[in-house]
């Protein structure tokens, strides 16, 4: 599915893990063009942002690119370190500590449940 909109960028963050959030808004959008905006939440896809109009040229070349998936999948134990880290930015403590303690409690609590 391809979509173009006109559009501003609202908004610019860098993330803890690296990685870029763009905010982008529209003017109003007719239900097609909405409908597949949304249909593309969530989906892996390319962007092209400028501030002029958008050539032929410069579709075909953005399309003959190869999109190739970014997202890194966490493991599970990266997971629950990126949970407890900003649980522990939650209560303002020390976030080593925190983590070796939290740890330790898991780790006992199925050591006393082996034979």
């Amino acid at each position: 599915m391809k979509i173009i909109i006109e559009a501003q960028i609202d908004g610019i963050a860098s993330k803890v893990d690296g990685t870029v959030s763009i905010k982008i808004g529209t003017q109003e959008l007719d239900k097609n063009s909405a409908g597949d905006l949304f249909g593309l939440r969530g989906k892996h896809c390319k962007v092209l942002i400028s501030d002029s109009n958008i050539t032929k040229l410069e579709e075909e070349i953005v399309d003959s690119q190869p999109l190739v998936s970014g997202t890194k999948h966490k493991t599970d134990s990266q997971r629950l370190r990126a949970v407890l880290f900003r649980y522990a930015e939650q209560q303002q403590t020390d976030f080593e500590l925190f983590y070796k303690t939290e740890m330790n409690k898991v780790i006992e609590h199925y050591r006393s449940k082996l034979d």
